[in-house]
């Protein structure tokens, strides 16, 4: 590689326990005609060699010492200010242009410490972390958030090269390395770009919706509305990426409200209101909860009416005290708002099992949601459609109407 396309990638780890085999990812890295620099986060014991830059400027950018961090003797303490002296410490190094991909090894502590670093980057900059931790068995919401954060489970223990970990290293660093050589700045569309949740129950309507306004000449950017996919979504809407708001599926604050595994906090469909751009919210798969596989339910929604999506997750339906609660609390929220707000309400069902016939009908259900939503709220135009949430004859009027708050 020509040495004017060499590309600086930081490494990240607690070198008083993983020395040697950082020094091994380094030598890897630079064989493919990069610079790595080394960053220790470490707190127990003094380095195996003395990195670029080392534990105690980590300590120093939150604001104390490695002296003091030792003498509390409180490993969480201890913990949590390496993560925030890493995470100033980086964002400076990329503000300056010094780093161009970041790598981090480490177990529990190690990754908590650079994930957190690597979530002060911004979307599109190279991130890899190699982890004891990474495996499915682990959530990942932790590490990760609403970042693009490749996590890589190294199998074997972090302690000492052998045959496993050399191989795990070496497609790390091949990784990192590829990532950095095809890396993208994210660049603004020329298009408005409209914000728009889909999920698996409401595919099948807002793929429609999807189609029409690309064909239009807008660029549609998609969220999974899973609990991180709203979040991001919010986020990006107050980072003011988006010209308006397709809110089809909603889902998220049923979870929100009993505990199911979507659970996106307390601030979903509040972004767009808050940013006063334009948005068409619809309830889309409001109607159920999601719970883990269908053997660990709890007790009080086996009884309910449910259907297995897949091997993890299960779909129980809302009954109506909590359908209503969610309308109300969707009224809350869309009241805010400053700008044009338009909520539409496919009668035949939220979500692809709720329809006449299927196992997540709840016509008593459905009507406590409309019912609450309509009584609470305050000056927002409400249309109602005799159709299902995956009909055309639904998909493509909430299509056309998002696209007519932006023309106007």
């Amino acid at each position: 590689m020509n040495d004017t396309n060499f590309k600086s990638i930081l490494i990240i780890a607690t070198l008083d326990t993983k020395g040697v085999e950082v020094l091994y990812l380094k030598k890897l890295i630079e064989d493919s005609g990069h610079r790595c620099l080394v960053m220790d986060t470490g707190t127990l014991n003094p380095p195996s060699f003395e990195p670029h830059i080392n534990r105690e400027e980590v300590a120093q950018a939150a604001g104390t010492t490695v002296e003091e961090i030792l003498r509390a003797k409180d490993k969480g303490r201890a913990i949590h200010l390496m993560c925030e002296g890493s995470a100033r410490v980086v964002t400076g190094l990329y503000e300056e242009g010094k780093i161009e991909g970041v790598i981090g090894l480490g177990g529990a502590q190690g990754t908590d410490i650079g994930t957190r670093a690597m979530r002060a980057l911004p979307f599109g900059f190279p991130k890899l972390m190699v982890s004891t931790v990474a495996s499915g068995l682990n959530q990942f919401g932790t590490f990760v958030g609403t970042k693009d954060l490749t996590m890589m489970h190294s199998v074997v223990d972090i302690l000492g090269l052998n045959a496993f970990l050399r191989s795990i290293l070496a497609n790390a660093a091949g990784s990192i390395v590829g990532m950095v050589e095809k890396a993208r700045k994210v660049e603004r569309s020329e298009k408005k770009q409209i914000g728009m949740t889909i999920y698996g129950t409401t595919t099948l309507g807002s793929m429609q919706a999807k189609a029409y306004l690309e064909s239009k000449g807008y660029e549609i950017v998609a969220f999974h509305p899973n609990g991180t996919g709203g979040r991001a979504m919010e986020e990006m809407i107050e980072a003011g990426l988006f010209h308006g708001i397709l809110d089809y599926t909603t889902h998220e604050l049923m979870d929100e409200l009993v505990g199911g595994g979507h659970r996106a906090g307390p601030n979903r469909l509040e972004a767009a209101g808050k940013m006063g751009i334009p948005q068409v919210v619809a309830p889309g798969s409001v109607d159920f909860i999601i719970g883990g596989s269908e053997s660990t339910l709890p007790e009080k929604w086996k009884t309910r009416n449910y259907v297995v999506h897949n091997s993890f997750i299960t779909l129980v339906r809302a009954n109506p005290e909590e359908m209503g609660r969610v309308g109300e609390i969707m009224a809350e929220k869309l009241n805010r708002a400053k700008g044009p707000t338009v909520v539409m309400i496919p009668l035949r069902g939220f979500s692809y099992h709720n329809k006449i016939g299927d196992k997540l009908y709840d016509e008593e259900g459905n009507q406590a949601f409309i019912h609450s939503l309509e009584n609470n709220l305050r000056g927002i135009r409400v249309i109602e459609i005799d159709a299902h949430i995956n009909d055309a004859e639904f998909a493509l009027p909430a299509a056309q109407e998002i696209e007519r708050l932006l023309s106007c």
